[in-house]
């Protein structure tokens, strides 16, 4: 199965993430199927975060039946790739 998955790159307190697909029991540090983009959890000086993400190959995986992580299923949700998932309790 493939997933969709955030790989933790950057310094210690300075994380920066690509967002990678790969086989669903490998280690995120493994070298990925592809790179689709990334993810800089920390705010820029006018608190947004910056996500660059490529659409058409994002849609192509989800298209072929790979599973998003719970974190990047809230990017691509916002991102209106794929419907946000019920919060539990709402």
């Amino acid at each position: 199965m493939i997933s969709i998955k955030l790989a933790r790159h950057g310094l210690k307190n300075t994380p920066f993430y690509h967002i990678v697909v790969l086989q669903s029991r490998s280690r995120p540090t493994r070298k990925p199927i592809e790179q689709l983009g990334t993810y800089n959890p920390i705010p820029n000086k006018d608190g947004s975060k910056d996500i660059s993400l490529n659409f058409e190959r994002a849609k192509y995986w989800i298209g072929v039946g790979a599973k998003p992580s719970d974190s990047v299923a809230r990017i691509l949700a916002k991102a209106d790739i794929i419907p946000p998932r019920p919060r539990p309790g709402m």
